[in-house]
């Protein structure tokens, strides 16, 4: 009885040693400096300017209430604003012990983010977003003349974190799939493109399934709404000029009745695309300087 009366005694203060010493690493933990050294590093390696504020330190897991990504130093002439806004950050120190790999959850514009990569190779992180609202977006939010909303679902693998990270690569390369539901798009007068006003479309679903990299292929994109049918192409992006990224898509899409109506006006000219009732268009040119679109085969 007395042994395990000491015994009880041992644990209890060995217990209250480690919460005290906890307390005291945890009062003086650097969770500025870590911070600060983290987002320069990121930066430095992404090109993409991002913004830490104070790691926090618990007892299963490091916080930090705000992350912030910003314009991207290789976009030139582009206005400096915040991009992505992701909140309540934390990495738990459960899966580290368990599976040597480290997630990080948190919150994004009304949805939530979780990524995940093994510490040992850090050769692929796996992301996946659910339910992040595109009007809370400040990057899409940002669109001059259009309203975009809905709420976007994807998941993706990123196969080169180790080459972005030895800055041997600049875009990440993998797999993204996804979808968008109950998508809202206006497009103001200040937008009109020869002379047209857009009507306002809407989509029940957007699925797409993309391959990223340098060129991005889009293997499908299939909407379901105002427009129904598939965008496939690819778009080589330019590294020193994003602007001048050139794009080669294929449209094959059918307009819902609503629609049909609303753009009676240039039915004449959407004749010289159609086949039958289906619009197959290709898209060719750079971003800022677009070829007018010609009509695919029937």
């Amino acid at each position: 009885m007395l042994f395990i009366k000491r015994l009880v005694l041992f644990i209890i203060g060995f217990a209250l040693i480690l919460v005290l010493a906890f307390w005291g690493f945890k009062q003086n933990f650097p969770g500025k400096s870590i911070a600060d050294a983290l987002q320069t590093r990121l930066t430095n390696q992404t090109g993409i300017p991002v913004e830490i504020e104070a790691f926090e330190l618990g007892w299963l897991k490091v916080s930090t209430p705000e992350v912030t990504l910003r314009t991207p130093k290789w976009l030139a002439g582009t206005p400096d604003v915040r991009l992505l806004i992701l909140e309540n950050i934390e990495v738990p120190f459960a899966s580290v012990i368990t599976s040597g790999k480290a997630r990080i959850l948190g919150q994004l514009h009304g949805g939530t983010i979780e990524a995940s990569t093994d510490l040992l190779t850090w050769e692929t992180m796996d992301i996946s977003l659910d339910g992040v609202q595109l009007e809370r977006v400040p990057l899409i939010a940002a669109f001059p003349y259009a309203f975009i909303s809905g709420s976007l679902s994807l998941s993706s693998e990123i196969d080169n974190i180790k080459a972005i990270q030895q800055q041997q690569s600049r875009f990440p390369e993998g797999n993204l799939k996804g979808q968008l539901n109950d998508v809202q798009i206006r497009i103001s007068g200040g937008a009109a493109l020869f002379n047209l006003q857009f009507p306002e479309l809407v989509f029940s679903e957007v699925m797409f399934d993309l391959q990223l990299g340098p060129l991005i292929a889009i293997k499908k994109i299939h909407l379901r709404g105002s427009l129904e049918g598939t965008i496939e192409g690819t778009i080589r992006l330019n590294e020193k000029r994003p602007q001048m990224s050139l794009i080669d898509l294929n449209f094959e899409l059918t307009p819902a009745a609503s629609l049909k109506e609303e753009i009676s006006s240039i039915s004449t000219m959407l004749r010289s695309f159609q086949c039958g009732e289906t619009i197959k268009v290709n898209l060719k040119g750079s971003l800022n300087r677009l070829n007018f679109p010609t009509r695919n085969k029937c």
